[in-house]
């Protein structure tokens, strides 16, 4: 079991990089639309099992030493998968793929030709225009143009506020 700091919610890490990275990841999650929470995989397989195959989400891990957990539809039914944290990436249980960004493993599997990952479940109320407009900015500039646009500060804190097109 990993030890809590005092006032803060995320567990000790053995060092900075590790906690920066998992940080990262849980604040753009809360962004994505995709992530939902302490929800536990009996839920997550209930919610998942009427979608399209490769339909997926993200949720926080019942073990205390796992952050995260992939919930997708398969083929044979839906599947959860843990995603460790290994050194300075993340990777699926089970897979030697380490990525420096959960997002990017997320895109790796969405790219694949088996394409077991192919859109994320947001729910079934119809999602927000601004969200949905800040993914097309960040589909049609990239990641690493944000900064260079000629649009306000505000507006630019936005888009790098969840800067995937996921």
């Amino acid at each position: 079991m990993m030890e809590m700091n005092e006032n803060d919610s995320l567990p000790a890490f053995p060092g900075r990089e590790e906690r920066s990275l998992v940080a990262s990841a849980t604040r753009f999650l809360g962004h994505s639309g995709f992530y939902w929470g302490p929800l536990d995989v009996d839920e997550a397989h209930a919610r998942l099992a009427p979608l399209p195959v490769g339909t997926f989400l993200i949720r926080d891990s019942m073990q205390t030493d796992v952050f995260f957990t992939l919930s997708y539809r398969s083929v044979d039914g839906p599947t959860s998968v843990r995603i460790l944290l290994k050194g300075c990436g993340f990777v699926l249980d089970g897979s030697k793929h380490v990525f420096p960004c959960l997002f990017e493993l997320l895109r790796f599997y969405m790219t694949l030709p088996k394409k077991s990952l192919k859109r994320p479940y947001r729910g079934p109320a119809p999602q927000g225009l601004q969200d949905l407009c800040r993914r097309a900015v960040v589909k049609t500039y990239g990641k690493e143009n944000l900064e260079q646009l000629p649009v306000s500060t505000v507006l630019k804190d936005f888009l790098q506020s969840y800067p995937f097109s996921i």
